[in-house]
């Protein structure tokens, strides 16, 4: 079923998305542009055109889309949609309830492995397209829109209702999109909605197993910008990324939560989260991905028969972004890799199964890392057949150039590292480093709190005192008294002839 339903995505979002108009567009026109829009994006468009006065009535209209990964294909019908022309401008209405019908079939078969229907109960909804053919854009609102699937069936059996049960509702939304079109598609859109709410229930009728996933998230504001080749094979996505596909977007919200009560292999289970904000970002290229996500406030508890009491923790926020090249060349490409992990807590119950007494210091923990580069992949990441060569070649992925280490901090228990640096790296000499390319620059790192925390960990029994002399050796060796007290502080360098220093002593 999950194969059936994946890809109806970018065909809801065509049907219900918007964009603004000029004087002489009709409704001909703004329906032969929602084909063409389909057609390049791997879909084949049937339809009945029949028109009255103003208003032009697609009915019977069929989407079907052949998946790359999936060896099926999915058809999409949609009863009837009116599109009117007024004063220069054209408004697009659907039924109440639009109910549009999903099947899925494997690729050479007949026989339909799965089917539903998406059934969308909408009021207040207005779409209208303005401007001329090459230059639309498509205005949007609604005050509300439940989404739920109904009819469900696998293999030609009915799925009982009671047993998979899925509702979405999406509070007032407003938004307006932009397509020129020419030899290249450019999209531009931004949007709001108030809320989004979502329903999962599913009960195996065979066994004990089931479950529920409730949450939503407020006040959601998104952003969108892409490029679509009017022409491009969508089996594939180098194929797609090398006629000129792209896409860079996002979204923001105010808060969040999300709720999962389940039974698996007859073990009850339960999670609950929320947040306070947060927002995810995403941009792909021909040559490069990213991703940056955040979420602020969070809070988090699970439980399952094999712990012994809930575990809880939370965090002020929780950031992860990764950006990195896709595509083989000769020029280094930028990277990034970022985490953040701030403001650590968690309950007494958990500081209690290691540290029962309260001995070591419960402030918040936080581990952030900051890292960017130059580096040249040496294979194209997005075509299947080079990364999996690459896997099992064993051989480095990429020519590593220069990595800058722009902050790094590990806070936790009374103890403080912190540092930063820089170092560049010669791919030539694959010796001096058993493998990896020789380095050169140094790091700046600071420690505060290491003594104070070896000596509880020594009361506490977690750590021998031969074990604690061996540490304090250790820091002996490569730090420095600091500026304050309980602080150390070193220089790490790796210089031109691969000596490693530890202020300025070879210690390699």
């Amino acid at each position: 079923m999950t194969a059936v339903f994946r890809r109806t995505a970018t065909s809801l979002g065509l049907i219900l998305a918007a964009q603004a108009a000029h004087a002489d567009l009709t409704p001909q026109q703004v329906w032969t542009d929602w084909k063409d829009y389909l057609a390049s994006s791997g879909y084949e468009v049937s339809a009945q055109e029949a028109t009255s006065g103003d208003t032009l009535t697609v009915s019977d209209l069929k989407l079907t889309l052949q998946l790359p990964d999936e060896d099926a294909t999915i058809n999409m019908q949609i009863a009837s949609i009116d599109l009117t022309g007024q004063s220069g401008k054209v408004s697009v209405s659907y039924p109440n309830p639009l109910v549009i019908s999903v099947s899925g079939v494997e690729a050479g078969g007949a026989e339909t492995v799965g089917s539903g229907n998406i059934v969308i109960n909408h009021t207040g909804m207005v779409l209208e397209a303005s401007g001329d053919p090459s230059n639309l854009t498509y205005v949007h609102a609604w005050d509300s829109l439940e989404l739920t699937l109904a009819d469900l069936a696998e293999d030609g059996r009915p799925i009982p209702p009671e047993a998979v049960s899925v509702k979405v509702t999406l509070g007032a939304s407003d938004g307006t999109a932009t397509m020129k079109t020419g030899a290249m598609r450019d999209i531009d859109q931004t949007f709001t909605i108030a809320s989004v709410d979502y329903d999962f229930r599913f009960d195996d009728p065979t066994s004990d197993d089931g479950g529920t996933m409730t949450g939503g998230l407020t006040d959601l504001t998104m952003d969108a910008r892409g490029t679509i080749p009017a022409q491009m094979d969508t089996q594939t996505m180098k194929a797609m990324l090398d006629a000129g596909f792209t896409v860079d977007g996002g979204f923001t919200y105010r808060a969040g939560k999300s709720n999962i009560d389940g039974v698996g292999d007859g073990e009850a289970f339960t999670m609950s989260s929320a947040s306070q904000g947060g927002e995810l970002r995403f941009a792909m290229t021909r040559d490069s991905l990213a991703y940056d996500v955040a979420a602020n406030a969070m809070q988090v508890t699970v439980a399952a028969p094999e712990m012994p009491f809930p575990v809880s923790f939370e965090m002020a926020r929780a950031a992860l972004k990764l950006a990195f090249p896709t595509a083989r060349t000769e020029e280094p490409q930028d990277f990034a890799l970022g985490l953040t992990l701030g403001d650590f807590t968690m309950s007494d119950m958990i500081w209690g199964m290691f540290d029962p007494s309260g001995k070591l210091p419960r402030d918040p923990a936080t581990v952030a890392l900051d890292l960017t580069g130059k580096a040249a992949l040496l294979f194209d990441m997005m075509d299947p057949e080079q990364a999996t060569q690459a896997g099992m070649s064993g051989a480095m992925p990429a020519d590593l150039e220069s990595l800058q280490i722009n902050d790094l901090k590990v806070s936790a228990v009374g103890a403080d590292l912190s540092g930063n640096g820089a170092f560049t790296f010669d791919s030539s000499d694959m010796a001096s480093f058993n493998g990896i390319p020789k380095p050169t620059g140094k790091v700046d790192l600071a420690l505060t709190g290491a003594n104070a925390l070896i000596d509880k960990l020594i009361e506490m029994g977690l750590v021998s005192q031969q074990d604690a002399i061996g540490a304090r050796m250790m820091m002996g060796m490569i730090a420095v008294p600091g500026d304050g007290p309980d602080s150390l502080k070193s220089t790490i360098e790796i210089n031109e002839a691969g000596n490693i220093l530890a202020n300025g002593q070879r210690i390699k």
